[in-house]
């Protein structure tokens, strides 16, 4: 992505993960957050929070604050480089930034995406890991840059983060019923939905998996294969809503919902739908007395779209894009660097 003029100044910056569900792949040796503009390091930070969130199978996120930086959002490149000598195998990594310091008014500015390093049938030896010792894997993980697309831009996947009260590093708890923190988590059914111009585009339950879900101060991240590819533009007057079926509540942290242009890989563009801090959520429950059985999410607001030059057909543009989105059927299996059994094992 190369500069059209100013570009806004983050007051936050995000990474997500999900470490696979292999043997071996998670790692004691949280990996180091570098952020490039060209040659120069303008960010670094460690992931932080304990080996709990690159546990096996485990979703995590991660917020820094970057207001004293005075990092300008231009031009980004993301990396994850190793800390150690125990490897680390990652499934999915995601970043974004936000800019704006007023609550309900910060824009949120994709950064950087890299989906399906591996699959679940990945053999465990295989796909991407990540260590300080270059026979277990390599040093650096360069994700690639992504923007937000077009407001007509389809997405094919949902990507779907959500962390529980209370999450280290994202927002100050509230206590659980009774002043028990403790109880912030729920085992669920949460379910959400979205739709716009009295269509039902999506609805998804989240789903019990090897992480922590939605527990107390747990984190979770979830990729959604869409029937029917749908853009921010088609949600012109509709919005997301979260549903709980469920009696024990639940208080999130911080929750968001992204859509990637692709069907496998990639993406190009990462799409906000929402993404909403402690301060925008509610707490939730099935019983009225404890919480909300239904909210509406908040939209995400994002950076005006660039223009399209006069002789371009917006039309033409989703349509060769789409046209570029290979099939399943069409792809050849990708060629995946073979690690010996247990390599992420510490010497």
């Amino acid at each position: 992505m190369s500069r059209e003029g100013p570009m806004p100044i983050l007051a936050e910056l995000y990474v997500a993960t999900r470490t696979r569900n292999t043997a071996n792949a998670d790692t004691e040796n949280l990996p180091v957050l570098v952020v490039k503009r060209g040659p120069d390091i303008v960010f670094t930070k460690p992931l932080f929070g304990g080996d709990f969130r690159t546990a096996r199978g485990a979703g995590a996120v991660w917020r820094f604050d970057v207001r004293e930086v005075n990092l300008d959002s231009a031009d980004l490149s993301v990396q994850l480089w190793a800390s150690g000598d125990d490897a680390w195998s990652p499934e999915h990594v995601i970043a974004w930034g936000v800019a704006g310091n007023r609550i309900g008014d910060e824009r949120v500015i994709p950064l950087a995406a890299f989906l399906d390093l591996a699959s679940p049938v990945t053999p465990a030896g295989s796909g991407v890991w990540i260590s300080g010792h270059m026979d277990k894997g390599e040093r650096i993980l360069f994700v690639p840059s992504v923007d937000r697309g077009r407001d007509a831009t389809r997405a094919r996947r949902l990507i779907v983060i959500s962390a529980t009260e209370a999450y280290g590093g994202m927002f100050p708890a509230a206590a659980g019923p009774g002043g028990n923190l403790e109880e912030t988590g729920t085992v669920g059914p949460l379910t959400l939905q979205g739709g716009g111009a009295g269509r039902l585009f999506l609805s998804y339950t989240l789903p019990a998996t090897p992480q922590g879900d939605l527990g107390h101060g747990a984190a979770a991240f979830y990729v959604v294969d869409l029937a029917a590819p749908f853009s921010r533009s088609d949600l012109e007057g509709g919005a997301f809503t979260l549903t709980i079926g469920s009696e024990d509540w639940w208080k999130p942290d911080y929750f968001a919902v992204f859509g990637v242009d692709t069907v496998n890989a990639g993406p190009r563009a990462l799409i906000p739908f929402v993404a909403a801090s402690a301060f925008e959520l509610r707490q939730m429950s099935s019983d009225p007395s404890e919480g909300w059985h239904s909210v509406v999410l908040p939209t995400a607001k994002v950076l005006p779209q660039r223009p399209i030059r006069p002789d371009v057909d917006i039309d033409d543009v989703e349509g060769v894009l789409a046209a570029r989105i290979p099939h399943a059927e069409d792809q050849q299996p990708i060629p995946e660097r073979r690690m010996e059994p247990g390599a992420n094992s510490e010497t």
